[in-house]
């Protein structure tokens, strides 16, 4: 029979992961209301990247691709706790900065208008988007 305490221990946990799920699928949810995508991935698709959305760092689990539409992002299927592929379109970015470390640019920090949810991705795979997103008036760094 479990003691008191060991009842709190299985509660909490149990409290942690649903608390964990929810932070995890917050943001990408508010995306998904406006960007949920059906498309295939895009040529240039790479898999298992790190990024940022909302507050989420998706450490090696995000798949991340551009077309001329916009941005692709699906999360690695073991991971992705039913949330759907985005397509999110180059207009939808309203500012772009470097995410600078330690004095080198590897990430950028982008600003989208609705939802206002950042997102932060490589630089690398950003560079096949270079003429998407001077069509949108942003200068590649």
């Amino acid at each position: 029979m479990l003691h008191n305490p060991d009842w709190i221990h299985i509660v909490s946990f149990m409290l942690g992961m649903i608390v964990t799920i929810f932070a995890f699928c917050h943001d990408w949810n508010r995306l998904a209301k406006l960007y949920r995508t059906k498309e295939a991935a895009p040529q240039n698709f790479s898999r298992m990247q790190s990024g940022c959305v909302g507050l989420i760092n998706y450490k090696g689990t995000l798949n991340v691709g551009t077309n001329p539409q916009g941005i692709y992002l699906s999360i690695f299927p073991l991971f992705s706790f039913g949330l759907t592929p985005l397509l999110i379109p180059w207009s939808a970015i309203r500012k772009i900065e470097p995410a600078n470390q330690l004095f080198s640019i590897k990430h950028f920090r982008l600003y989208l208008s609705s939802p206002k949810i950042t997102l932060i991705l490589n630089k690398n795979i950003l560079e096949p988007a270079k003429e998407f997103l001077a069509t949108q008036g942003f200068e590649w760094i």
